[in-house]
């Protein structure tokens, strides 16, 4: 009974880590509904930044969190301002455009990282005893990476819902044509929202850096892991995305408990393909679109 005690309390914890992978992919499709191929590699480049700034300055993932999410807000702001503004996306061509232009992106930051950094795999040590309650030892890294990363969430939920900034992106993601009737300014918020999802990106990728090492090929399996996870919870679907946080968290940790790390992985994609198969507008439908 412990055990298996453990292994939720563990499975919601990195569920935590994943919604925070996921939401700025799912902020960004919800407002301009574009499929950001280079998400992976703006979590690695920011798990890198905090490493540099842990083994130069002594930062923690917690403490690198701010300025590792400003700096990828500034970069997301300029690929968003200085590339995707200006690539027509009216037309069946639109979308597959935004695709090949953020496929394009990802090799620019993943060579970009390499620059900086090499190939080579890179973690910062943090945290790295248990907390014990009873019987079970819950991994301190992980409990303070997923509530740091619960926390972001949650101001970003907050900032969405209670903020007339928030409420503009809202509304442009309902009808760009509405927000624009009431004078909205789309390409600003477009900016915004692309640069937001990059800042939330690149949080994620300091506390994910602490668990798991990155090395600059680590970009792709992110990005398709967080889009399996937008696909779940369905696209642009704000509360969808956090329950299948949570769903593909206990999948994960039971299934490698259970069936082995090579068997869970594939146990998840089964879990995705069976939602596309039985539930394709994701688990919640329209309900909780941002």
């Amino acid at each position: 009974m412990a055990s298996i005690t453990a292994l939720v309390i563990l499975g919601l914890l990195w569920g935590g880590v994943y919604l925070l992978m996921a939401e700025g992919l799912n902020l960004i499709y919800g407002v301009m509904k574009v499929v950001n191929l280079a998400h992976g590699d703006l979590i690695v480049f920011g798990g890198l930044l905090a490493y540099t700034l842990f083994a130069h300055a002594g930062l923690t993932p917690i403490t690198a969190l701010l300025p590792v999410a400003l700096a990828l807000f500034a970069l997301g702001a300029v690929i968003q301002w200085g590339v995707l503004e200006r690539i027509p996306l009216g037309g069946a061509a639109g979308e597959l455009r935004t695709l090949l232009a953020t496929f394009g992106l990802s090799y620019v930051v993943s060579n970009t990282s390499f620059l900086l950094w090499g190939g080579q795999f890179q973690s910062i040590p943090f945290l790295q005893g248990a907390l014990r309650l009873g019987p079970l030892a819950i991994p301190e890294g992980l409990l303070a990476c997923s509530l740091a990363a619960f926390v972001a969430a949650l101001l970003v939920h907050f900032w969405l819902h209670r903020t007339m900034a928030g409420k503009a992106l809202r509304a442009t993601a309902e009808s760009p044509l509405g927000a624009a009737s009431c004078g909205l300014e789309i390409g600003r918020i477009r900016i915004i929202a692309f640069a937001l999802g990059a800042a939330m990106a690149g949080a994620a990728g300091a506390l994910v850096i602490a668990l798991v090492p990155f090395q600059i090929a680590s970009g792709g399996d992110l990005t398709v892991q967080s889009f399996t996870l937008i696909a779940l919870g369905g696209l642009g679907n704000y509360l969808g995305a956090w329950i299948a946080a949570e769903i593909l968290g206990l999948t994960e940790v039971m299934s490698q408990y259970y069936l082995g790390p090579d068997i869970a992985s594939a146990v998840i994609y089964l879990l995705f393909i069976a939602v596309l198969l039985f539930r394709p507008q994701g688990l919640l439908g329209r309900v909780g679109r941002i």
